[in-house]
């Protein structure tokens, strides 16, 4: 799921402002599932603002809460409720790269751009807050309520206080080399998307979207990197992932097939053991 999508279509739901064309959403999550897929074809600034919310990317594990800030690059994740499971009011910047550019080049001169950090290939990346940060965005909140109060240029002026307060912050340098990176008109990489999403049941289209690119130019990019079809690749890719688990781990044949982007189990065994000559079951049997 869109999660994006789901946001904007539904303000009944998730009380939102748009600015720039620029979505802003301050809510209480109405998740029920445990485990939810979601993905995003934004980068969104999440600010918890009470309870918590686990969220997984590959085998990574982060616990959002009122603590840090996080930023969230494009690509997929899993979205778990806890097992203290509290309500989670939560406020969530998705953010353009062209309106985070414009922003960042009049910030450009007042920020420690000189020994940044490598940009990392993470699509999850908290970061510190202070209080200068945690002012700036519960000063955005109030808004949410009174939007008929609301001129642009002063809501947009405090989204521009609470983006430098993070950038300039010591502790966020790698979120200030990312920015950086954005505003160098850099494009991610074909590689970088699919390693680091391939597990996760998206189209086609999604890979593309994530990717910040057309259907047609993901495709083109994507044969020329790898020099096959991304169904093809994606096939492979995931069950070497699955005949991974099945011999080193104990999970579940169902919870592998969740886990390596498969849309059912009966779809996963069917491939599989036109793969590798057996079932699922059997291979896990002969290969612990």
């Amino acid at each position: 799921m869109n999660i994006y999508e789901i946001h904007k279509s539904n303000p009944d739901i998730f009380n939102q402002l748009s600015l720039n064309n620029q979505l802003f959403c301050y809510y209480e999550c109405p998740q029920k599932e445990k485990i939810l897929q979601l993905y995003s074809n934004h980068n969104q600034l999440t600010f918890t603002i009470s309870g918590k919310r686990i969220i997984k990317h590959g085998d990574k594990t982060w616990v959002l809460n009122d603590q840090q800030g996080f930023l969230l690059k494009r690509g997929a994740f899993h979205q778990e409720l806890p097992n203290d499971f509290t309500d989670w009011k939560v406020l969530v910047l998705y953010l353009k790269d062209d309106y985070l550019k414009k922003i960042f080049d009049e910030f450009r001169n007042y920020l420690p751009l000189n020994k940044l950090p490598g940009t990392n290939a993470e699509m999850i990346n908290q970061f510190m807050l202070n209080d200068q940060i945690r002012n700036s965005y519960t000063s955005l909140l109030p808004y949410f309520d009174n939007q008929e109060l609301l001129p642009d240029t002063i809501f947009e002026g405090k989204f521009k206080e609470l983006l430098y307060n993070i950038l300039a912050h010591p502790g966020n340098k790698h979120i200030l080399a990312y920015i950086n990176q954005i505003a160098g008109d850099y494009v991610i990489p074909i590689w970088e998307v699919m390693e680091a999403n391939y597990i996760y049941n998206l189209k086609i289209s999604e890979f593309a979207e994530i990717s910040n690119r057309s259907t047609s130019t993901f495709r083109r990019d994507f044969e020329k990197h790898y020099g096959t079809t991304p169904g093809k690749w994606l096939t492979v890719k995931r069950l070497e992932k699955a005949s991974l688990l099945l011999s080193s781990s104990e999970k579940s044949i169902s919870d592998i097939t969740f886990d390596c982007g498969f849309e059912n189990v009966s779809h996963f065994s069917r491939i599989f053991k036109d793969k590798y000559k057996t079932a699922p079951s059997e291979y896990r049997i002969k290969n612990k």
